[in-house]
């Protein structure tokens, strides 16, 4: 569990280096228990160069995938949050990338 002025708290980061079809890949996750889904939204478009792959919505929770480039590696994010009425709601962040 962290807590930074930066983000919303609370919020909880996990790391891992594991191995996908025998590749050496990091993982990152960070979930949040309540973040302003839009302007997160805006702010992780605005800051990448994201490919949106899919997008699925099941109930209340939409899932989005994308593709794209930082520090030199392509990684794949998972994007999964639901809106609440006042705009904010639950959201992890996962990303996989090679090593």
């Amino acid at each position: 569990m962290a807590t930074d002025r930066a983000l919303p708290e609370p919020v909880v980061i996990g790391v891992t280096k594991a191995r996908r079809d025998g590749r050496p890949v990091e993982t990152c996750t960070v979930a949040f228990t309540k973040v302003p889904i839009e302007p997160f939204l805006k702010a992780f478009s605005d800051s990448t160069n994201a490919e949106k792959l899919s997008e699925e919505s099941e109930g209340t929770w939409t899932s989005r995938l994308y593709m794209l480039i930082a520090g030199n590696r392509k990684q794949f994010v998972k994007l999964k949050y639901a809106r609440s009425p006042d705009g904010n709601g639950p959201m992890a962040a996962s990303s996989i990338a090679e090593r």
